[in-house]
């Protein structure tokens, strides 16, 4: 139709004559869909080039951080950051695919490959940081996000014998726990200025390798670090204190770290420590030793065990304990204990809350701090004095009354108001708290002139519920009660009034 159009225009103008109102109309329609047509050719032009410019920018920064991360030697090729890297909630957020307990990094998302340790030494210098200055180049905002991992390539832990080649913090100690080489994953992120505004992210990774670990598809070749053999280790006795000394050996290297479970749930690390249980019995003992390539070995299934003894309950020390100095009630779990021997010498001392259970012996000393079981009530501290040879005296016990729970508030505050002379007084009269606390220690009447800020206590009003007050007539006051138990807890304010 537009073709048929367009030749009797052009017939028209050749025939030198003008034109009919319908053909203008037509001439006009197809001048502005053309004009329409270039305009959106010229806006896709404009947007693509935009998006290609903001691409080229987004690899230009992370060239420059791989740059960087190349002019690095392997064993600085680390991130400084002093606290693990987060975990980010936001999907878009490159950092989303961080585990932050595990401290692991996915580098391609879902897409196939299992998520990386971390390898971040805080501090280290020269060395790469997690989250660089954002980049601004026009209207565009580029953030950029760096990550350093180790990769398991293929995953055999196989590294040369005696080869320190990942030392990040310059320790003189293989850090790569037997991995092979390190991945630097550069991510840029930014928002689309030209479209749709939409979150648009570059993501480059590189691997880094000393050159000097050994790869193997099935029969290793080359040197290989054998691991630490491990033992079971040497124990002395003297009651519930075990002194332990690690049996850790490595033929073809030096141990770097020896770590302990005691078999009640608590641990420690280094070559001789001394633990102290809290209760007779036998415990499994497994430690586990690193060597400095990184490779590890473990007692776990030789069943080392030890076995304590309680102190002997006997003519040991004796003495007392102390709660709070004597005090009837205190509202806080954490109390002072005073403790003194009566009778022997004491060198440890035991704390229980039954008489049965006691706690890890710790040194005497005469006072110390004890924290009560929580709940409100009458709470009994059982005490036993141990002497140098191990033999505990009988025990010794005081009670206290944990209260944390306010009375309830007294209500109906009223007040009447007579005159005499230059005075004015106020009775007034308030109801007990319901219900009634059955530690009722008494009442607190606080006032405060109308046309002041500071509240004073009368001094006058501190049982029963009522109460009087007497002031120059051309003042007037303020008033509000409390309760107070015997422990000294306050209640909230009852009602206020005015006299």
């Amino acid at each position: 139709m537009f073709g048929a159009m367009l030749t009797r225009v052009a017939a028209r103008l050749h025939e030198e004559r003008g034109f009919t109102i319908v053909e203008a109309v037509a001439s006009i329609t197809l001048l502005a869909l053309g004009g329409v047509a270039v305009a959106q050719s010229l806006v896709l032009g404009l947007e693509t080039g935009g998006a290609s410019r903001e691409r080229l920018a987004a690899r230009s920064i992370i060239d420059q951080q791989m740059e960087l991360a190349r002019a690095l030697n392997y064993d600085s090729l680390v991130l400084d950051d002093s606290s693990p890297i987060p975990h980010s909630t936001d999907t878009t957020d490159p950092d989303y695919w961080v585990n932050q307990n595990l401290q692991t990094y996915d580098h391609d998302g879902a897409s196939g490959d299992a998520p990386e340790p971390i390898v971040r030494i805080a501090g280290a210098s020269p060395a790469l940081h997690h989250i660089q200055t954002p980049v601004v180049q026009g209207s565009t905002t580029f953030n950029v996000y760096v990550y350093i991992t180790w990769v398991d390539s293929p995953a055999d832990g196989l590294v040369e014998t005696g080869d320190d080649e990942a030392d990040g913090n310059g320790d003189g100690v293989d850090d790569a726990s037997g991995h092979d080489t390190k991945r630097t994953t550069v991510v840029s992120v930014w928002n689309d200025s030209l479209r749709s505004s939409a979150a648009r992210q570059l993501s480059v990774t590189s691997l880094f390798s000393i050159q000097e670990v050994f790869y193997h598809g099935g029969a290793a070749t080359g040197p290989q670090n054998a691991a630490p053999a491990v033992g079971c280790p040497t124990a002395s006795m003297s009651g519930l204190t075990v002194t332990f000394a690690a049996d850790a050996t490595d033929a073809d290297g030096t141990i770097t770290s020896i770590t302990w479970d005691f078999g009640d749930s608590t641990t420690d690390s280094g070559a001789s420590v001394s633990h102290t249980y809290a209760s007779a019995g036998t415990y499994t003992i497994v430690n586990t030793a690193t060597d400095d390539d990184g490779a590890t070995g473990t007692n776990a299934g030789q069943g080392c065990t030890v076995t304590t003894t309680a102190p002997s309950v006997g003519p040991g020390p004796t003495g007392t304990v102390t709660i709070a100095s004597g005090a009837a009630y205190t509202t806080q779990t954490q109390v002072t204990l005073t403790l003194a021997v009566t009778s022997g010498s004491a060198n440890q001392m035991q704390f229980s809350t039954n008489g049965t259970t006691w706690s890890t012996p710790i040194a005497f000393n005469t006072s110390t701090i004890y924290t009560l079981p929580t709940g409100d009530g009458t709470k009994a501290v059982y005490a036993r004095f141990i002497n140098g040879s191990g033999t505990a005296g009988s025990s010794v016990s005081d009670t206290i009354v944990l209260d944390t729970t306010a009375p309830g508030a007294p209500t109906s505050l009223s007040a009447t108001s007579s005159t005499s002379g230059a005075d004015k007084t106020v009775s007034l009269t308030w109801s007990a708290p319901l219900p009634a606390p059955s530690d009722l220690a008494g009442y607190q009447v606080w006032k405060r002139l109308t046309t002041g800020t500071t509240w004073a206590q009368v001094a006058t009003c501190t049982s029963g519920t009522t109460c009087s007050d007497t002031f120059k007539k051309q003042d007037s006051y303020e008033y509000y009660v409390v309760a107070v138990d015997n422990a000294g807890n306050i209640s909230a304010q009852s009602n206020h009034i005015t006299k």
